[in-house]
């Protein structure tokens, strides 16, 4: 227990020191590395008119710490508003392809693993090749395209745009299967051969050998001792995939209008609103930074060897 306590407080504050280097690096690039006299007027006189670079910087870090990110510059609407208005769909369709991703990849990597060089096997390598080939932005658009077809069908389930789960359960699920379809096919992919490469390593191993001998059942077997370990290294490239997800989701997000973060950063990156491209940047990293802190923990009390390093 001391071990897994240490480690998490080794987490944590690196997590505090990644996301306080991310305001630093937002900062300085979004602030000093795009000379525009215009912007730089608009955001200096939020930071302190005629302060010096540094000084503005600790106004905005002390801001942050009362959760005040700025007012935009090309709306008349503050960051913390855009970030709460498109935080719903950001999540949503973050974490419900993030499951999509895992339940897919898993079981995709499961059956191969467990039927090597059948026509499952090939069939699903095939197709685990192919959605990681396929760029997201490809597949978005060809999902998008699926949308008025059904629409001329008569079918108005799926649809374009974001519907608030507490709205309607149904419309919220029926606008989120394609983005989700959209930002997992490529990580389920990594996920699928992270998981088949796994399953066969451990069934190799000397004790699984050893429980078949003391007539385990192959269920038990498979599910308490082949599946645990073998699913540490598809749970360890989560936090790899989860910053590539959200890269991709900022696409999905744009082309399905769902008005999420990343909608509101390529918008804001359009019109040049730094202080909206800031906040958006600083809530990816958090996020990043949690998901990373939740799957080293996560990893720990799967294998507690973990937990002392």
């Amino acid at each position: 227990m001391k071990g897994f306590v240490l480690l998490l407080l080794r987490r944590l504050l690196g997590t505090a020191f990644f996301v306080w280097a991310a305001t630093l690096a937002a900062f300085g690039l979004f602030r000093l590395g795009v000379p525009n006299p215009g912007i730089d007027a608009e955001i200096s006189q939020q930071l302190g008119p005629g302060q010096p670079a540094a000084l503005q910087y600790m106004h905005y870090l002390l801001r942050l710490l009362h959760g005040n990110l700025g007012q935009s510059l090309t709306q008349p609407l503050s960051v913390n508003t855009i970030l709460r208005e498109g935080l719903p769909p950001t999540l949503s369709l973050m974490v419900g392809g993030m499951l999509l991703w895992l339940t897919v990849g898993i079981l995709a990597g499961t059956v191969s693993a467990l039927r090597p060089g059948s026509w499952a096997d090939r069939v699903l390598t095939t197709g685990v090749l192919t959605a990681f080939a396929v760029p997201t932005f490809l597949l978005a658009l060809l999902l998008l395209a699926v949308f008025p077809r059904l629409a001329a069908a008569g079918n108005l389930w799926l649809q374009p745009g974001y519907v608030s789960i507490s709205h309607s359960p149904g419309q919220w699920l029926g606008r989120m299967i394609l983005p989700w379809i959209a930002v997992a096919a490529g990580q389920a992919g990594v996920a699928a051969r992270l998981a088949r490469a796994g399953i066969l390593d451990v069934l190799g191993e000397d004790y699984i050998r050893t429980a078949r001998a003391k007539g385990l059942a192959e269920g038990r077997i498979f599910g308490l001792h082949v599946l645990r370990a073998a699913i540490l290294p598809v749970m360890s490239s989560v936090g790899v995939g989860f910053g590539a997800l959200l890269g991709a989701a900022a696409i999905v997000d744009w082309v399905f209008a769902l008005g999420g973060i990343g909608q509101a950063f390529l918008v804001a990156a359009r019109a040049g609103d730094l202080m909206v491209l800031m906040g958006t940047t600083l809530a990816a990293v958090v996020v990043i930074a949690v998901v990373n802190l939740i799957i080293d923990v996560g990893c720990a009390l799967l294998n507690p060897r973990v937990r002392f390093t």
